[in-house]
C-alpha cells in the first residue's frame, strides 16, 4: 500500500519547497551583503541627485515645448488670451 498525495497536497508541497528555497537564498544574500563605505555612499547620493536634476530638467523642457502646441491646438492668441483665463 503506497501513500499517494492528491493534486492539492502535491501543489502545497511544491509551494512549500519553493518558499523554503526562497527564504534560504534570501538569507544567504542578506548575510553576504555589506554596508557601503562613505565613498560608495557619496557616489550613490551624487548619482541619484544628478538623475533627479536631469529628469526634472527634461520634464521642464518638454513642458515648455508643449505650451505653444497647446495654444495652437486650442486657438488661443495674444489678443484673446485674457478671455481664456
Amino acid at each position: 500500500r503506497s501513500c499517494r498525495m492528491s493534486g492539492t497536497e502535491s501543489a502545497y508541497a511544491e509551494l512549500e519547497g519553493r518558499c523554503r528555497k526562497l527564504v534560504k537564498e534570501a538569507s544567504a544574500l542578506a548575510k553576504s551583503c555589506t554596508k557601503p563605505n562613505i565613498k560608495e555612499y557619496t557616489r550613490m547620493v551624487r548619482s541619484i541627485t544628478w538623475g533627479c536634476f536631469l529628469l526634472g530638467a527634461f520634464g521642464a523642457i518638454v513642458e515648455l515645448m508643449f505650451i505653444p502646441i497647446v495654444r495652437v491646438l486650442t486657438g488661443v492668441t495674444v489678443e484673446n488670451r485674457a478671455l481664456h483665463r
